[in-house]
């Protein structure tokens, strides 16, 4: 096997190994630079941003639109998306330049009654200013009567969907 033959299927694998996953705990990643949107603000600032969002006033909710001239990104998942789908917000703030890598999806439980996300957070070196960064994935309708986030293995947040509760802390 060549060297390209070996790296190409090392990438398939691990491309393989991914969407199983996802597939299979019906977790689909979303990339914040596919739109156009950045989370509003919320205190305190400090905290993370936990949000369950089912529909696109949710969504217009916490995150803005971020118009500019001649960029063409949609701001938000198209009307359609919400019949059949939620997405489960997660955002902190950051110390600004390294935003991209300060989240990182590191898995979700699914049970019956509920759905965890994992979110590995790896801040970025200190700077002279900070930036909102955001992991998000979209899930199967309806959601389950519990969504938490652990944050490098630890519960940070529990929302109750259907009670109400699907944001924390209020914005």
């Amino acid at each position: 096997m060549t060297r390209t033959q070996s790296a190409l299927a090392g990438v398939f694998l691990a491309w393989i190994g991914h969407s199983s996953t996802a597939l299979a705990l019906d977790v689909t990643p979303l990339n914040p630079a596919d739109y156009q949107s950045f989370v509003g603000n919320w205190t305190p600032a400090d905290a993370p941003l936990c949000a369950a969002i089912g529909s696109a006033e949710a969504w217009n909710r916490v995150l803005h639109p971020a118009a500019v001239m001649g960029d063409r990104r949609p701001f938000a998942p198209p009307s359609e998306f919400w019949e059949r789908h939620a997405v489960l917000l997660f955002a902190r703030v950051v110390p600004g330049g390294g935003q991209a890598s300060a989240l990182r999806l590191a898995g979700a439980e699914r049970s019956p009654d509920a759905i965890d996300i994992v979110v590995a957070v790896t801040p970025p070196p200190p700077s002279s200013w900070t930036m909102k960064s955001w992991l998000a994935v979209a899930v199967p309708k309806p959601l389950p009567p519990h969504v938490g986030f652990l944050e490098n293995g630890k519960r940070i947040c529990s929302l109750e969907p259907a009670s109400g509760h699907w944001l924390s802390p209020a914005q």
